[in-house]
This record gives structure tokens, C-alpha cells and sequence, in this order.
């Protein structure tokens, strides 16, 4: 005996314009508000910054207009370290002021300068923490300016955003806060940014 299949019956046309006609609609919404987001979340970068230029401050409360805390924003610090630059240059220093770091190589064709990898990485370390291209010889209490090396950035600064959590003080979190906020007309998220004087200078 043969199993016949049961047909399948399509859904109701009105259920169903309605569910792709939400979808849709809520698509546009959602792009629409992360053009808005991209916007404002440049302008938030923008000033965070130029606050750090003038008080040096890495971290800052988001507040609601009756000033109820509901976030935060931490400014992670991006991160530089000495490297070589020119090899070839950096070698001729260290040949001509510690050639006990300094050799050479042959190899088929040409002659390699090479330095002392230990050497190498010690005058780094003292670069990264002088903050400087500059070498101070643990002997004499010279110090070169050390060619061929800069402090170059390794990783861009960036910002953390956090909302609050549920506490005894507070039995809301963040985004439950901002969003009650939202539905009582206390934030208007459609209404444009009252801007102030924006910052002119480059970021240091």
C-alpha cells in the first residue's frame, strides 16, 4: 500500500502579505537606522577624541537627559613599538659605534651586513621605553640618535561601549533603561543633533 502525501496548502494570502510586508518594511528601517548609526557613531569617535586631546580622560558615562547612567565609553589606547626601518642604515650604525654586534656574511653574489639579533632587540627596548630613536650606552652614558629605527603604530586606538548592568541601586540594565526612555518621549532618536563647535585639529 502506497502512502499518498498529504497536500500542502499555501498560507493565507492576507497572513502572509502581511509577515513579508513587516519584513520588508522593517529591512528599510534597520538600513536606515544604521546610516543614522554610522553618522552619529563617527561624530561620538570625533569629540571622544577631542576630549582626550584636552583632558586626557579615557573613560565617559552615557546618560540619559535626566542624567541616569546607562553606559559607558572607554577609550582603548592604540599601541606602537620600535622597529627597523632601514636595515641597511641601522647596520652601518652598529658597525661603526658596537661592531662587537656587527658581522658579515658572504653569499653567492653579495656580502649581508648582520646584527646581533640580542643587540638588536635591546636597542629596541630602549627606543620603546625613551619613546625616542635614541640609544644610551650602558657604559659610556652616550646617547645616539639610532638611524634607521622608528616607533611605528601597531594596533588604532578604539572604543569600547558598555551599558550598565542590574544592580541594587538600579534593578533596570542599560538598554532596558534607554529603551523605557525611548517609549516615554524622554529620547528622540529621529529628531537631528543639537552639534556643537566641532573638532578642527588631527588626532594625536
Amino acid at each position: 500500500m502506497t502512502d499518498v502525501a498529504k497536500k500542502v496548502e499555501a498560507p493565507d494570502p492576507a497572513y502572509l502579505a502581511a509577515v513579508l510586508r513587516r519584513r520588508q518594511a522593517m529591512r528599510a528601517r534597520l538600513d536606515q537606522a544604521e546610516a543614522l548609526y554610522e553618522d552619529v557613531n563617527r561624530e561620538a569617535a570625533k569629540l571622544l577624541d577631542q576630549q582626550y586631546r584636552a583632558t586626557r580622560s579615557t573613560k565617559t558615562d552615557v546618560t540619559l537627559t535626566d542624567d541616569t547612567k546607562f553606559a559607558t565609553v572607554t577609550r582603548v589606547g592604540g599601541e606602537a613599538e620600535a622597529q627597523v626601518t632601514d636595515r641597511e642604515v641601522f647596520a652601518a650604525w652598529v658597525r661603526d659605534h658596537y661592531p662587537d654586534h656587527w658581522d658579515y656574511r658572504i653569499i653567492p653574489a653579495r656580502t649581508e651586513a648582520v646584527v646581533d639579533q640580542t643587540f638588536t632587540a635591546n636597542v629596541l627596548a630602549a627606543v620603546d621605553a625613551a619613546g625616542v630613536p635614541q640609544f644610551a650606552d650602558p657604559q659610556s652614558g652616550e646617547v645616539h640618535d639610532v638611524p634607521g629605527v622608528m616607533i611605528k603604530p601597531t594596533r588604532s586606538r578604539y572604543y569600547r561601549w558598555t551599558f550598565t548592568r542590574e544592580s541594587k541601586r538600579q534593578p533596570l540594565d542599560g538598554r532596558t533603561l534607554v529603551v523605557d526612555a525611548i517609549k516615554a518621549g524622554a529620547l528622540n532618536l529621529d529628531g537631528p543633533l543639537a552639534l556643537g563647535t566641532a573638532a578642527t585639529e588631527p588626532e594625536q
